[in-house]
């Protein structure tokens, strides 16, 4: 993967799409890929998930917010995946925010955050960890650590079938 040659920080770079120096200025706008139907079952091939997990694991966090808003409204913003997507934006959002210094609203999407993965924890079968490969519970408390210890050890998502 090709990592875009700059992470979009709001007020510090060029808006990625709208300014003319951005990373991603006219590029045509992205369309959820075909590798993407049928989650959450299909989540080892879905290409714009995966790449989210990417951009995210290598802090690109405005990027991979962007990635997987393409999952959250492909596969519906109630669905299961739509519920672990939309999660996963919001940590995203949330930890830009912390690194913008402001941890007001940081904690605030993290809240958010909580209240999807609670959503789609009490809809899976109570012997699951594991969902579109992320073992929420686990992941959940090394965002909560870095977002405690400010930055500590980065919350990379590992993904496992």
């Amino acid at each position: 993967m090709d990592l875009p040659s700059y992470r979009h920080v709001p007020g510090l770079t060029p808006h990625p799409v709208r300014h003319p120096s951005g990373h991603a200025f006219g590029i045509a706008e992205p369309v959820i890929s075909p590798s993407c139907q049928g989650l959450p079952d299909s989540w080892p091939n879905c290409q714009d998930y995966l790449l989210g997990v990417d951009l995210f694991n290598h802090n690109y966090l405005w990027e991979a917010h962007e990635a997987w808003e393409l999952v959250w409204i492909g596969a519906g913003k109630t669905s299961g995946p739509g519920l672990l997507a939309q999660g996963l934006i919001q940590v995203s959002a949330a930890l830009l925010r912390l690194h913008l210094g402001t941890p007001t609203g940081s904690a605030s999407l993290l809240d958010k955050a909580r209240v999807r993965f609670d959503r789609l924890q009490a809809s899976q079968e109570p012997d699951e960890r594991r969902y579109m490969g992320v073992e929420i519970e686990d992941w959940w408390s090394s965002v909560l650590r870095f977002a405690e210890l400010q930055r500590a050890h980065f919350p990379f998502i590992r993904l496992e079938e």
